[in-house]
């Protein structure tokens, strides 16, 4: 059985877990041990082979790795510049597809302001989850990458009018807006609509807290959705506090 859990999803912090029988695939690192620990002490996953899969060096994704990677005795995986400014020398640069036992994650490019940022499809014998936040724009290969996922957990950051009308500097709005900044509710809506299947279930995260809210998301995502024939599984807001419902697949 294959299970996938988002244990947080937001600006102060995210992390995922993907597990089978025998290893877990952690996707990115930007809380504590102790929240990690906690929001995972009833998964019975002590016995599994543990790796980290790091997508770009920001501190909310990245901020708890060390300390997750030493206590778990997990290996960790990422870009090589990326490891560089985490100052990570134990850990393992990759380029490519990654094999690990029942796994294969491939590292996909994105826009994003950081310095070798990706997001991640995790394939586990013919099931495809796409984890996909922290970036400015989708283009037309992740959207062949991500096509007829099982999960996609995909970034809707924030509503433009709120963001507009928000309490944020004009530069920093600036910067979320542009192409290497985060995706709108509109552009995880046509992301969504250009790769889901009836199959799909799908997670928005790394929804902003003053710049979106999960209705308003919800909202606007399903709306796309419906107006355009498109069927999906079912559909969920990820938060910062409790992450996403719990999926065996």
């Amino acid at each position: 059985m294959l299970n996938f859990y988002m244990l947080s999803s937001g600006s102060r912090g995210n992390s995922t877990i993907i597990w089978d029988e025998n290893d877990i695939i952690i996707i990115d690192c930007g809380i504590s041990m102790k929240k990690f620990s906690e929001k995972t002490s009833e998964l019975n996953i002590e016995n599994l082979e543990k790796s980290i899969f790091i997508s770009h060096e920001h501190s909310d994704h990245s901020s708890g790795a060390r300390a997750i990677s030493r206590k778990l005795k997990a290996d960790v995986y990422s870009r090589n510049k990326t490891l560089e400014k985490l100052r990570m020398d134990n850990a393992y640069s990759i380029n490519g597809e990654v094999a690990i036992g029942n796994f294969s994650i491939t590292p996909i490019t994105v826009n994003h302001d950081a310095v070798d940022p990706v997001v991640y499809i995790i394939r586990n014998r013919g099931v495809k989850i796409s984890v996909v936040s922290d970036l400015g724009v989708v283009d037309d290969s992740l959207l062949t990458e991500m096509k007829n996922s099982s999960i996609m957990a995909i970034e809707a950051n924030h509503d433009p009018e709120m963001l507009k009308n928000g309490p944020y500097t004009e530069a920093l709005k600036s910067r979320i807006r542009s192409n290497h900044g985060h995706l709108s509710n509109e552009q995880s809506a046509e992301a969504i609509y250009a790769c889901a299947s009836g199959e799909t279930k799908i997670i928005l995260t790394h929804l902003s807290e003053k710049n979106n809210t999960p209705d308003i998301a919800l909202h606007t995502v399903k709306s796309h959705l419906l107006n355009r024939g498109r069927n999906y599984n079912s559909i969920e807001a990820a938060s910062q506090e409790f992450g996403s419902t719990l999926y065996r697949l």
